[in-house]
């Protein structure tokens, strides 16, 4: 407690007059001085190379946080593992200075082609990984830039017709972990086939050329438990 007292008394009292008055021999003898100075001195160096770099960096991070199309949400790592993100480079180009709608259709027949060369295993294969990452609570929520979602106004091409249920709590986007433009949604209570329902997956498989068809059931679906009561309490229902 002493050595420290008398630390805390030469820092407070005479660290201004030992910087111009002492000689090195005297620096010498106090270790703790020389200590705290070259601590000071490392601190301010790193302080202004860090000063330095965050201006040069910054232009690369938002460059980053524009390719990975979700600001503060979402960090690299979030495209799907199978289905590469058509020409980042030339949607970050984009957003930063500007695109016309012919850069929007250019995209959009970029992301067209990439969607026409995935095979029906592997669009599978991707809703299954979409699916485990719902249920495991590690969900991407992946979102579009400005720039893609203008190129989706273009054309749309999904790879997946899925007919489900309107039930709020199976929403199928998200229960598969997709976003924009990536699937062909067809809701109704009881996910039933009729002839609505059947002409809009029939638009999908013919127009828009999905490889894979999915009708999603689920548990404790109210309208399949109505559909079977007996006959006198169905009738008891509102017309």
């Amino acid at each position: 407690q002493h050595e420290e007292a008398q630390v805390r008394q030469v820092t407070a009292t005479r660290f201004p007059d030992f910087l111009c008055r002492e000689s090195f021999q005297t620096i010498m003898d106090r270790p703790e001085i020389v200590l705290g100075c070259a601590a000071v001195a490392i601190a301010g160096v790193a302080l202004l190379s860090s000063m330095r770099s965050s201006s040069s960096s910054h232009d690369a991070l938002l460059l980053q946080l524009i390719q990975d199309g979700r600001e503060g949400r979402k960090p690299r790592g979030t495209q799907h593992e199978d289905r590469p993100a058509p020409d980042d480079e030339s949607n970050s180009v984009a957003l930063l200075s500007g695109f016309t709608m012919q850069q929007a259709r250019d995209h959009a027949q970029q992301g067209a082609s990439v969607a026409k060369a995935r095979t029906p295993t592997e669009v599978l294969l991707d809703l299954q990984r979409g699916n485990a990452r719902f249920w495991m609570g590690k969900a991407q929520r992946p979102e579009k830039s400005a720039f893609e979602r203008r190129a989706l106004i273009m054309q749309q091409y999904p790879s997946v017709a899925v007919l489900g249920c309107s039930d709020s709590r199976v929403p199928v986007e998200i229960v598969f972990d997709q976003g924009l433009g990536d699937l062909f949604v067809v809701r109704v209570a009881g996910n039933g086939l009729d002839v609505s329902t059947s002409a809009s997956l029939q638009f999908a498989i013919h127009h828009l050329k999905v490889k894979v068809v999915v009708v999603m059931g689920h548990e404790a679906c109210g309208a399949i438990k109505a559909a079977q009561l007996d006959e006198a309490t169905i009738k008891k229902e509102p017309a």
